[in-house]
C-alpha cells in the first residue's frame, strides 16, 4: 500500500443552490488515523466524505492531503480512493481483473499486475474467488473485492460510505474484518457508518456532525461513552437504544 497521508480541511464549504449543506468545517486527521463521521440523514457527513474524494465540488475553502493541496483535482489524480455502498464491479470481468483494472488502465504489464491483484485478494480473504464473476459472489464478498480494487489504486486515503449498509447482517462481520484489518495497518481512513460498536472498537477518531458544521469530536471510546454535546448525547441515545 501507499504510505498514508495527512487529511486537512480548512474552512470546507458546500452549498446547493440556497441550502448550506456543510459550513465551513475545518477538521485535521494525522497520517494513519481511522476516523468516523456520525450524525443525522441530512447532516452534511456524506457531502464532506464526497468533496474530499473530488465526486463533489467545493463551494469553498481547500482539502490538503499530504502537502497537496488537492481541492480541484480530478478524483483519480487526489491520492484517494472512495467505496460508495454499490460495488460497481465490472460483472463481465473476473475477480482478478476487476482488481487489477486500474492497473491495467496504468499499462502495468499483465504479470505484473495480477500478482499485485492477488496479493489484495489475499489481503481481504479473497484469494479463492480469483476467477469468479461478480454475480457469482455474495454482497459482502463484492464489497472485499472492490476494496481490494481501491487498494490497487494505491491511495493516501480510503473513503468508506455506510459500507456496510446493503448488505445482510451475516455478511457485515467479513467487510468490517477486512477494515479492521486496513486500520491495523495504518491506512488514513475516513468512514460514514452507523456501526457504533465497531467505530467504538477500531476508530481512533469520531467526528458528531449536524446541521453541517462538527458539534463535536475527540477520542473515539471517549466520546461514544461520554460524550459532552447534548445534541450528541440525544443522537447516541436513539441510535444505541431505539425505541
Amino acid at each position: 500500500m501507499a504510505t498514508p497521508a495527512a487529511l486537512e480541511l480548512v474552512a470546507v464549504t458546500k452549498r446547493y443552490d440556497a441550502t448550506l449543506a456543510v459550513d465551513s468545517v475545518n477538521l485535521k486527521i494525522p497520517a494513519g488515523t481511522y476516523c468516523c463521521l456520525l450524525g443525522p440523514s441530512g447532516c452534511g457527513k456524506t457531502s464532506t466524505l464526497r468533496m474530499i474524494a473530488g465526486h463533489e465540488a467545493v463551494s469553498a475553502g481547500d482539502i490538503i492531503l499530504g502537502p497537496q493541496n488537492v481541492t480541484d483535482l480530478e478524483p483519480a489524480k487526489r491520492g484517494t480512493a472512495m467505496m460508495f455502498q454499490s460495488y460497481a464491479l465490472f460483472p463481465h470481468l473476473t475477480v482478478l481483473d476487476n482488481v487489477a483494472f486500474a492497473l491495467k488502465m496504468r499499462g502495468v504489464d499483465r504479470a505484473i499486475r495480477h500478482k499485485r491483484a492477488g496479493e489484495l485478494l489475499e489481503l481481504v480473504a479473497m484469494s479463492p474467488y480469483a476467477g469468479r464473476l461478480p454475480a457469482q459472489l455474495s454482497g459482502g464478498q463484492q464489497q472485499r473485492v472492490a476494496i481490494a480494487r481501491a487498494l490497487a489504486m494505491q491511495p493516501k486515503a480510503i473513503l468508506f460510505d455506510e459500507p456496510t449498509s446493503a448488505l445482510d447482517p451475516e455478511l457485515v462481520g467479513d467487510v468490517l474484518g477486512v477494515m479492521r484489518k486496513l486500520a491495523d495497518e495504518g491506512m488514513t481512513m475516513v468512514v460514514v457508518t452507523h456501526e457504533m460498536g465497531f467505530a467504538r472498537d477500531v476508530a481512533d477518531r469520531v467526528l458528531f456532525i449536524d446541521g453541517g458544521v462538527i458539534v463535536e469530536q475527540g477520542p473515539a471510546k471517549a466520546l461514544l461513552n461520554q460524550p459532552q454535546h447534548p445534541r450528541t448525547q440525544d443522537f447516541l441515545r436513539r441510535v444505541l437504544h431505539p425505541l
